[in-house]
């Protein structure tokens, strides 16, 4: 068992868009992956889009926020498919001041050969918001591309400042169903999973939902705050949300990226690799994997989610001994290791990989 040898640890991927490229970061590092795509993205009407974009492309705003880089990019797409993409562009590119909320976005503005103004540094909404509304918006045209719950805020904070606010709707975040959200829930409470990864506030929060249909929001939020399962954000806007609903620590990435996320968990979760000194000779534990005299252990979910409270408690703990330690020994005792590891707690002593 490596550094870089995550088996036995568990991840769950809420994500529907990209969760494909997000599950084959994490099991690279050895970290196995559960699917529980919360959100999916659905079109909106593409006949009124249409209209729209030929609109647009006619009488070019003051302003465009662009706000996401997939909803850029299916814009462009498909005004590409409908024979208006070199009007629409080049009428921008004539006429309008752009703004861009993250570096995705950027990137779809200048594929098509155009560049932003503004890019907020913390790549949020309310950066962008925050630096439109201190232009002169009195009578300014904006147009908006939105995404999600957040965006009508913002709509309404530029119409405060006096823009007239032309939304365009490319996509819209649905609902999956419950059955997902309940899925994800049991297997958090049961101890199924180390660490849940969200890249969009609404999937935290379509997990609460789902937890509180079911009656395990508490012992859902417990595992998160105390039970050592990891929520891992993507951004600051998503652990905010997070941080909302009652998440106390998530765990955010330095860069708001696929790669930092992996990054980030691979580190964290090797952190919580340990070897314990066992009579004959060390165990090695990664998660739900047991290593002991060559052979492998996997621990049910009593034994893994007192291991994770465990490794919470490393300062002061000392492990001397745990059980008789051969394999058939801990696959016996990893049945009833919540209350094992308590008894022997004081006298055991911990060693990190």
């Amino acid at each position: 068992m490596t550094a870089r040898d995550l088996r036995g640890f568990t991840a769950a991927i809420t994500a529907d868009r990209r969760r494909d490229e997000q599950a084959v970061l994490l099991e690279r590092t050895g970290i196995e992956v559960l699917m529980f795509p919360l959100l999916q993205t659905e079109p909106e009407d593409q006949s009124a889009l249409r209209i729209l974009t030929a609109e647009i492309a006619g009488h070019p705003p003051r302003y465009l926020l662009a706000n996401t880089g997939y909803g850029m990019r299916t814009w462009f797409g498909l005004a590409s498919q409908w024979g208006l993409q070199d009007q629409l562009v080049g009428a921008l590119r004539a006429r309008t001041t752009i703004a861009a909320r993250g570096a995705k976005a950027l990137g779809e503005l200048r594929k098509v050969g155009l560049d932003a103004w503004y890019k907020a540094p913390g790549e949020t909404l309310d950066e962008v918001v925050g630096r439109l509304v201190q232009e002169d918006l009195a009578g300014a045209s904006i147009v908006f591309q939105l995404h999600g719950e957040q965006s009508e805020g913002a709509v309404e904070r530029l119409s405060r400042a006096g823009a007239t606010v032309t939304r365009v709707p490319v996509y819209r975040m649905g609902r999956a169903g419950l059955a997902a959200g309940q899925a994800l829930a049991q297997a958090v409470v049961e101890g199924a999973a180390d660490a849940v990864t969200f890249t969009a506030a609404p999937q935290v929060q379509a997990m609460l939902r789902s937890a509180e249909a079911q009656g395990l929001a508490p012992q859902l939020l417990d595992a998160f705050n105390t039970g050592g399962v990891t929520a891992l954000c993507i951004g600051e806007v998503c652990a905010a949300a997070a941080m909302t609903e009652g998440i106390a620590a998530p765990l955010v990435p330095e860069h708001p990226r696929l790669g930092s996320m992996a990054t980030v968990l691979e580190s964290h979760l090797t952190a919580r690799q340990m070897v314990l000194a066992g009579e004959h000779g060390p165990v090695r534990l990664s998660g739900r994997l047991a290593e002991v005299a060559g052979d492998e252990v996997w621990l049910g979910p009593l034994g893994q989610r007192a291991l994770r409270k465990l490794t919470q408690q490393r300062d002061g703990v000392e492990i001397r001994t745990l059980g008789g330690t051969t394999a058939d020994e801990l696959s016996r005792l990893s049945r009833s290791l919540d209350g094992a590891l308590e008894i022997s707690a004081g006298r055991c002593r911990l060693v990190a990989l």
